[in-house]
């Protein structure tokens, strides 16, 4: 009898990518942008590249990586929106952000 099993996809992916190998593993969604999160490495071999592969996908299933990757201005931009503040500490504020990181209301 047929093993009729569906062989299981492998989780991750390895690339020729310059004078190595190039290691994508997906980790989820950033649950603020909405986006889908990828953890990346080089090797320098396949089998380097496959160890690398184990142990990204290691760190995935531990949830022992990055659960967002967003920007301080993006999150200052997101609490500026929420912060409880009076006219002046607002403006003040805002301008702060606006100076250290490009962002702020009415930045572009």
């Amino acid at each position: 009898m047929a093993n009729t099993r569906s062989k299981r996809r492998q989780r991750g992916s390895i690339r020729p990518n310059g004078a190595g190998f190039q290691v994508r593993v997906h980790a989820g969604r950033d649950p603020l942008t909405k986006t889908d999160i990828y953890l990346h490495e080089q090797a320098e071999t396949e089998a380097e590249a496959e160890k690398v592969r184990t142990r990204l996908l290691h760190q995935v299933d531990e949830n022992r990586h990055p659960k967002a990757q967003v920007t301080m201005a993006f999150l200052l931009e997101r609490w500026l929106g929420v912060a409880e503040l009076d006219e002046t500490s607002y403006e003040r504020t805002e301008g702060i952000i606006r100076n250290y990181t490009g962002a702020g209301r009415g930045c572009q």
